[in-house]
């Protein structure tokens, strides 16, 4: 899906991996809610990157925007700059410290990683197409995208196939006979982003 792997695809693929195997997560509970929701904001908050005041982005026009604003504006840009920073190694380094080397019957990493790489890419494309204030859920931005881009209703039910196994591996309801299934329609969607390129450049 990228050209190149974010640490955010590892670091987040690694805690669905552990949101899959059911161990307990209570030491890191908030953070963990916030991946399972796609909560950014509150996910770079949580982590401990604060607003890093050596980042100087100028807005078209000439004028400063300060950090703190670019989080609550929730630039894009901004977002995937800090989300590929040292907090992530940091966070990722701790979890690993909690538990260790995870071993999934089903899924291999590079799954994983293109799970949490499917949400954040289907979200933050959002956010360069339309104007949005509040958080919506994933499917209502796979409506969005889909209204925006005219697929058919085929692709979009795709595409939201591949939300429902992201949702299975989170622990929720199944919508598939098994993991199996469920990866083989995950591979459908991503087939679906790649053709409408669907993607963020890093």
């Amino acid at each position: 899906m990228e050209k190149e792997k974010l640490i955010y695809d590892f670091v987040v693929g690694y805690m669905l991996k552990i949101i899959k195997s059911k161990i307990k997560t209570t030491k890191f509970k908030e953070e963990f809610n916030a991946i399972k929701h796609g909560d950014y904001i509150s996910f770079i908050k949580l982590i401990g990157v604060g607003y890093p005041n050596d980042i100087i982005v100028l807005k078209e026009g000439g004028d400063f925007i300060s950090s703190k604003k670019q989080i609550e504006m929730k630039n894009v840009d901004f977002l995937l700059l800090i989300l590929s920073g040292q907090a992530m190694k940091d966070f990722y380094k701790r979890c690993y410290a909690e538990f260790g080397d995870i071993s999934d019957p089903d899924l291999k990493d590079e799954h994983f990683e293109n799970l949490a790489n499917f949400e954040m890419i289907l979200r933050m494309f959002t956010k360069t197409k339309f104007i949005i204030e509040d958080r919506i859920t994933l499917e209502e931005i796979i409506k969005l995208i889909s209204k925006e881009l005219l697929l058919s209703d085929d692709e979009t039910k795709k595409i939201q196939n591949g939300r429902l196994f992201l949702n299975m591996v989170k622990g929720h309801k199944a919508k598939f006979n098994s993991f199996k299934d469920g990866l083989n329609s995950f591979k459908e969607s991503l087939e679906i982003l790649k053709k409408y390129e669907i993607t963020i450049e890093i």
